[in-house]
């Protein structure tokens, strides 16, 4: 895949915690231009939807890249071990004291 202009917002303003509303507002616009938003929803689709299942792991994986490189470093060594976008948010959200998203 490869990277659209827009992805670069998130890596060249990289969160290093001050300015947590304004990523979460370009990591959302993000995920949405590049289809991959519906990860955040956090639903777990049934075994006989397989196909589908399959999917929604690699677009989580991919968002999560994406979440991961447009961390500053410190903050990424808190956040390698999530297994998925939703976590990775969660985390973030609790780590900056529970800071509305404009999601």
């Amino acid at each position: 895949m490869t990277p659209t202009p827009l992805l670069n917002i998130l890596i060249e303003k990289k969160l290093n915690g001050n300015e947590y509303k304004e990523w979460t507002r370009n990591l959302m616009i993000v995920l949405s231009y590049e289809k991959l938003k519906i990860v955040l929803d956090n639903k777990c689709l049934s075994a006989t939807q397989a196909k589908a299942r399959k999917y929604q792991e690699e677009f989580d994986e991919i968002a999560c890249c994406y979440m991961l490189e447009s961390v500053a470093s410190t903050l990424y060594k808190k956040l390698e071990n999530c297994k998925a976008a939703k976590e990775i948010l969660d985390k973030l959200e609790d780590m900056f004291g529970g800071q509305a998203t404009l999601a």
